[in-house]
Order: structure tokens, then C-alpha cells, then sequence
């Protein structure tokens, strides 16, 4: 059985839907997985099924190649009357907006939101989506992280669908729903897969401290790690489990998908996967990853506590825990992009009011004005430049009538990027009615900035420096 979720997010249209296949006389050791979720060949509409197997997947392959929206949901709908047992969802995006259509009970429907399969699983599915509360594994810590190639966020309903999902899957009995969740989200660009990483540590949290790396889970103590993420560019998608250890590669053809089964540790899954098809797969949960990080971003609770800091090596994450102390959800979206990089400064962005944008090669930056969504006037700036306005910028926010905070941010979901290992410099008095020593400290994204700390604070943040490495190497951390 099938349980697929759709809906219109703004002017972004997601969808997302189980992979197993089950039915009469399937037992559990013989279930097989199939992708119900694909992008059409152009790469501008989404098309999904809940239903027959066989039929489902010939179809919707068939609707993926058409040249024209009209003609593609004519396809679904034709296979809809021959074959009244299979269900469809199409979106696509037009000048007129995003349109998402439900075929299904013998009729075509532009709707705003759908889903197809299991009543009783959606039941189900959206008593977990909306339920306010915690879901807390006792003394465990889960982390999810997902991202795409888009310059756009990933829409937080398909965030919270996947994860919800994905405790679905593990608090329904039944088991008529299950696999993995296949996410992806159409917008104004095209259709974008949603790689994600999933993890459950074993009950560690009484036995660790403020700052230590979360392990891997274990199988024996309930342990869980499930990476998916896009095989190159729409070539696939590569789907991990730490526990087996092991997982299956899913190669595009132009009649479907090929399937490939790799096991081992996630450094030898790598290792196979790359001599068989010859592509490089990216594991978001891998072996644990050793020495400083490329980068890390604290997150906040939803009370604005620093509650989890995420650590990037190459496109593998670990994740340390900083608070162990009372239940806590953050979030956090990661671009999986390996020309861009929005974890680090300057990474390209979109809001509201702004786009950001890098050069292939990171030469440029171009910054767009947006008005209504579109861009109103844009330029392309190189380092230097860029460094001009970021000071002018910083300038002016100085003198603004609100200022900066005394306190770091204390924000909900904010995120802090961490500089690690920064250069410093330090001067006398650049003047005599400066009664302080000179801080520079060089940062990746604003540059050298400088402070004046006066003798006192000097003295006592050397002295707390020095009482901190004395007690750190007492206790042999």
C-alpha cells in the first residue's frame, strides 16, 4: 500500500511518498521498494501514484515524458479510467501560479493539497504532523538534517512531512506503509530532490557532557541512521542504513531506475558503489568523521537555549549536543549543492528582499533587489567590492537607533556560524586617549575585525583563558 502527501506551499509545490510495497500475500521478508515520486524528464512538474505497482510506475514514466503539461495530466487521467486501482499527482508551475492536481474516484481536481493511499495511515500521519509536543526518545538524541541543490529553502511543510513520515513508519504496526520517504519540491527553477540524513542516537544523554559528540546509534540498543541523498545531478539517489551496515543505489534510465545493492561500512559503500557505476555517492551519516571541521553552526532552541552545534566534513555531518539537560527541538536546512556552500559565509541565499548568488568559480557575487518575488535590479560584485559594502554596511548599522544587542542572539531556530581557528592580531594603543590593548580577529565573511579591550578586560579574559586550559588539561578533556 501507498501513503503519498502533496501540497502547494506558497509558489513552491512539494510532495512526498512511502516506498514500500506491500499487499496480499507479500510477507515482510519479500517486500520490495519502489520510487512513487519523480520529477518529469524537463525537470519542471512533479508526478507521484499510490496504487498497482506495475501500472503506476509505467504510467507515470509515460506522463514524465511529455512534451506538455496538458498532455501529461490527459496521460494520468486516461490511465486513471483504464486502471481505477492506481491514483495520481501532478504539479507543475506556470505564469499563472502552482497548480497541483489529484486524479483519483474517476476525476481530475486542481487542489491545494492532497494525498493518496492509506485513509488510515493519513490519519494517523496527521496526528504526528501536528502534534505540538516533544516527541522524545528517553536519554536519546535525534537529528535531522536535509537540504537540495535550490538556491531556495527547503519548504518547512516538507520538512515536517518527512520526518513525520518517518515516525509513522515506526509507530504504525500495520506496517502498510514503510521504506523511506522520496521528498521532492518544484519550484520557479525546476524540480529539486530533498536529500536528508535521519539519526537516533542509543540513550547516551546521562553519560555525556555539554559539547560531546553524539555517537552513532547501535542496532542492539535501538540505535537508527538513515541517509538519503541525490545520486549527481537528478542521476538517482542513494539511499544508506548505518545499522545493516549497508544500502542500494537507484540509477535513472529512460525507462526507470536501476537498482544497485552495496553492503559494508560507509567508507567501503562508497568504495563499491563508485568501481560499479562509476559516479561519486554522497552519505550524510558516514564513519565518525576525525579532526576540525570545515564548519559549525550552533542552533537554538525554540526558547532560544544553544542547544546542538553541527560540524561539516567534506558533505559528511557530526553533530555534538549542548544541552543534556531538558527535552529540546531545533531545526536546521543544509545545502547539499557541491557548487555552493551556505553553511559557509556568502553562500547563496534568497529572502524576501534579496538573492545572493556566487559564480561557479567563486570569483563573484551577484546580489539581486527583489520586488514581488522578482528581481528589480542586480549587480555583480568581486571581492573587493563586496568587502566595501559589507563595511559600509557594518558602519551603518552602528549608528542605527536599535542597536546591537549585549547579549549573543537568543533568537528561536537562529543559527550561529562559527569561525574555527581564527587568525589574531594584537597592538598597543592606536591613540592616547585609548586606554586598551587592540583585538583583531579575522573573520571568513566580515573580514578583520577590530577591538579595543580595555586593560581590565584584557587582564580577565586572559585570566579566564588560562584557568579554563589549566582545568580542561587537569582533566585530561
Amino acid at each position: 500500500m501507498t501513503l503519498l502527501v502533496a501540497g502547494v506551499s506558497q509558489s513552491t509545490i512539494w510532495m512526498v511518498s512511502d516506498t514500500a510495497i506491500t499487499g496480499s500475500g507479500i510477507t515482510l521478508r519479500k517486500r520490495t521498494h519502489q520510487i512513487k515520486v519523480i520529477p518529469s524528464r524537463d525537470g519542471f512538474a512533479l508526478i507521484g501514484f499510490a496504487g498497482d505497482q506495475h501500472h503506476g510506475t509505467r504510467l507515470i514514466e509515460n506522463a514524465a515524458s511529455q512534451p506538455s503539461r496538458s498532455r501529461a495530466v490527459e496521460v494520468l487521467a486516461d490511465g486513471h479510467r483504464r486502471y481505477p486501482s492506481v491514483d495520481f499527482a501532478y504539479g507543475h508551475i506556470d505564469e499563472g501560479g502552482a497548480h497541483l492536481f489529484q486524479i483519483s474516484e474517476g476525476t481530475v481536481r486542481e487542489v491545494p493539497a492532497l494525498y493518496l493511499g492509506l485513509p488510515a495511515a493519513f490519519e494517523h500521519f496527521q496526528r504526528i504532523r501536528h502534534n505540538a509536543e516533544i516527541d522524545s526518545t528517553p536519554e536519546a538524541i535525534r537529528a535531522f538534517v536535509c537540504g537540495s541543490r535550490s538556491a531556495e529553502p527547503v519548504p518547512q511543510p516538507l520538512s515536517i512531512a518527512i520526518t513525520s513520515m518517518l515516525q509513522l513508519f515506526a509507530e504504525r504496526s500495520e506496517r502498510d506503509v514503510a521504506g523511506w520517504p522520496v521528498p521532492y519540491f518544484l519550484t520557479k527553477e525546476g524540480a529539486f530532490f530533498c536529500g536528508y540524513g535521519y539519526s537516533v542516537s542509543d540513550p547516551i544523554l546521562t553519560k555525556i557532557g555539554p559539547g560531546s559528540i553524539v555517537p552513532h546509534g547501535t542496532a542492539e540498543a535501538g540505535g537508527f541512521g538513515l541517509s538519503v541523498t541525490e545520486l549527481g545531478h537528478a542521476k538517482g539517489m542513494v539511499v544508506y542504513w548505518l545499522q545493516q551496515p549497508g544500502g542500494t543505489v537507484f540509477v535513472r534510465t529512460s525507462e526507470g531506475y536501476d537498482v544497485h545493492e552495496f553492503h559494508g561500512t560507509p567508507s567501503q559503500f562508497r568504495e563499491s558503489a563508485f568501481s560499479a557505476i562509476g559516479e561519486p555517492v554522497t552519505l550524510l551519516f558516514g564513519n565518525q568523521p576525525h579532526g576540525s571541521p570545515e564548519s559549525i553552526v550552533v542552533l537554538r532552541d525554540e526558547a532560544g537555549i544553544p542547544s546542538m552545534a553541527i560540524a561539516k566534513h567534506g558533505d559528511s555531518f557530526s553533530f555534538s549536543v549542548l544541552n543534556v539537560e531538558t527535552p529540546f527541538r531545533v531545526r536546521a536546512s543544509v545545502n547539499l549543492n557541491p557548487d555552493s556552500d551556505a553553511e559557509r559565509p556568502g553562500g547563496s541565499l534568497s529572502s524576501d528582499q534579496l538573492s545572493l548568488n556566487l559564480s561557479d568559480d567563486k570569483s563573484t557575487a551577484t546580489v539581486g533587489l527583489l520586488r514581488d518575488g522578482k528581481t528589480a535590479t542586480e549587480i555583480t560584485l568581486h571581492p573587493a567590492e563586496l568587502d566595501l559594502i559589507i563595511a559600509k554596511l557594518g558602519e551603518a548599522r552602528a549608528v542605527m537607533s536599535e542597536q546591537i544587542p549585549t547579549q549573543p542572539p537568543q533568537d528561536a531556530g537562529r543559527r550561529e556560524l562559527a569561525v574555527i581557528d581564527p587568525v589574531w592580531r594584537t597592538d598597543p594603543p592606536l591613540h592616547t586617549g585609548l586606554d586598551g590593548v587592540i583585538l583583531r580577529l579575522r573573520h571568513l565573511g566580515y573580514g578583520w575585525l577590530t577591538f579595543i579591550l580595555p586593560h581590565n578586560e584584557a587582564l580577565s579574559l586572559g585570566k579566564w583563558l588560562c584557568e579554563y586550559e589549566e582545568a580542561r588539561a587537569r582533566s585530561g578533556a
